[in-house]
């Protein structure tokens, strides 16, 4: 019988009778898919913190990776993108069973956060395969109504969870982020947009085993958001992080400054708007974290945003 995660478990359980739920059913959810696909289940892998994520072997011998969602986990949402992408920069999808929120997906190496030498090593990697990503056709229908971007919804949630949190920075760190938001909300352009990761951090991007078209940067990226927006937002995010290293920094703006020029000329996106998300996401990220249940590590990325009003 396979062990589920610890931190799988606890995530479920933090979501009442449906997550208990959901954990009562997985054994025989798990039973049925490898049934109907010819899998032999093998070691839980524990990348994630809801899904239960394993390696399986197929009929044939080759290697697999299986994932079980749990309801209202945005999964149709990551298999529609990552299908769409077609290996792409993107895990190759091999099959989909969307009554039992299941996919058969590549197997992959480590995360490009455990192998990675330096930041800058980590910045070029995102940037290659975001450049590969990016190429996701756009769904034929594509809209976003009037202020349901992506800029304006994180300006609400800044304004919305500052006092709720007992305003832990500063105010003017908060008016600086909504005041980019803003900003990146009016240049919102839907013929600009591409199909963004949404959280393409470097636990993101996993190693391919061998090389292959689509992957010319020896990763690709798992858990996409796919939704529409600027690409310097997923630029944005890779940037938005870096606490130990921007709180250590005699001159914090000049290095994360740096960061947003060598990932502007990696993909030739504007270097001031990939500078304005990652503000703005280091704070809404900041806040977000010390709501719900990592306040420490929420802190420290206030407090590097606090560092890069200069």
């Amino acid at each position: 019988m396979t062990e589920f995660p610890d931190r799988m478990r606890r995530t479920a359980l933090s979501k009442g009778a449906a997550g208990r739920d959901w954990l009562a059913e997985l054994p025989e959810r798990l039973a049925q898919v490898c049934a109907g696909w010819s899998l032999t289940p093998g070691a839980a892998l524990d990348g994630g913190s809801a899904a239960l994520v394993l390696r399986v072997a197929r009929a044939d011998g080759t290697e697999a990776v299986l994932r079980l969602a749990p309801p209202g986990d945005g999964f149709a949402g990551q298999v529609r993108t990552i299908a769409a992408a077609d290996g792409h920069g993107y895990v190759r999808l091999y099959a989909h069973d969307p009554e039992r929120d299941a996919a058969l997906l590549e197997p992959l190496g480590p995360a490009l956060a455990s192998t990675a030498p330096s930041p800058e090593h980590v910045l070029d990697v995102l940037a290659a395969t975001l450049r590969q990503a990016w190429l996701v056709p756009r769904p034929a229908d594509a809209a976003v109504p009037p202020g349901t971007d992506k800029a304006s919804t994180l300006a609400e949630l800044i304004v919305e969870l500052w006092p709720e949190t007992g305003e832990p920075c500063p105010a003017e760190v908060v008016e600086r982020a909504v005041g980019y938001a803003r900003r990146r909300a009016a240049a919102f352009d839907l013929d600009r947009s591409v199909v963004c990761h949404g959280d393409p951090h470097p636990n993101n991007a996993l190693a391919v085993l061998s090389p292959r078209p689509g992957a010319e940067s020896g990763h690709v990226f798992v858990d996409p958001d796919g939704f529409l927006c600027d690409p310097a937002y997923d630029l944005g995010v890779a940037v938005r992080g870096w606490t130990d290293e921007v709180l250590a920094a005699a001159d914090p703006v000049g290095l994360v400054r740096g960061y947003c020029a060598r990932l502007a000329a990696a993909t030739g996106v504007d270097e001031q708007a990939i500078w304005e998300w990652g503000f703005t996401e280091r704070v809404s990220s900041g806040l977000y974290m010390i709501r719900h249940g990592a306040p420490d590590e929420g802190r420290e990325y206030l407090a590097s945003a606090a560092r890069l009003l200069g």
